[in-house]
């Protein structure tokens, strides 16, 4: 499995250089000027081989994608960001036996959707989701508020793992005084049982 990730990983790379045009290629390289040396930079003249050397330097992988997100999003190329994201969604989720949720996780999802609101961004920041992540799942559900929180969720489930649960949420949510919904949320998931 880990190598047929990997597969469909490069072919999404090798998707997103042959989507560059040179001007796109020029701001990239120009972004990655402090990690990858001049030297090297004038003889990367493609972006298959500006992503080999950030994988090279532990930048770039398909479990690290924040990097190569961010440096879309500086030149400009949401549509090529969203492709990032969608290989991160639906390629590497794993069986949620392996990703470790808890029972009620999901529930504690659809108790979040319906309550948080368009302060969505502020919980997600906590939950350690960056911009550049924040302005992919807007792209990709631009007038879905519950659709845009949920990917937000999902995400961080998929980047704890085991560490994902219930109680994270809660404490969450309570740093962020979300109080009201993490009362909610405690109602509903452990009281209802």
């Amino acid at each position: 499995m880990e190598a047929s990730a990997r597969m469909r990983f490069n072919c999404l790379l090798n998707e997103i250089s042959r989507g560059l045009s040179a001007q796109n290629l020029e701001a990239l390289k120009f972004l990655c000027k402090d990690e990858i040396g001049r030297r090297k930079l004038e003889t990367i003249d493609s972006g298959t081989k500006l992503f080999q050397q950030l994988e090279e330097l532990n930048l770039l992988s398909p479990q690290h994608t924040d990097t190569l997100a961010t440096l879309l999003a500086e030149a400009q190329r949401p549509d090529l960001q969203l492709k990032l994201t969608d290989f991160q969604t639906h390629s590497l989720q794993l069986p949620v036996s392996e990703v470790g949720a808890q029972p009620g996780l999901d529930n504690a999802f659809d108790v979040i959707c319906n309550e948080i609101g368009r302060d969505w961004r502020m919980l997600a920041r906590k939950l350690g989701h960056n911009e550049a992540l924040l302005q992919q799942i807007e792209y990709k559900h631009p007038r879905n508020l519950r659709e845009q929180i949920h990917e937000a969720l999902k995400e961080w489930q998929i980047t704890k793992g085991k560490e994902a649960t219930v109680d994270a949420l809660i404490a969450t949510l309570r740093s962020c005084k979300f109080n009201l919904v993490a009362d909610s949320l405690t109602e509903k998931i452990y009281k209802a049982g």
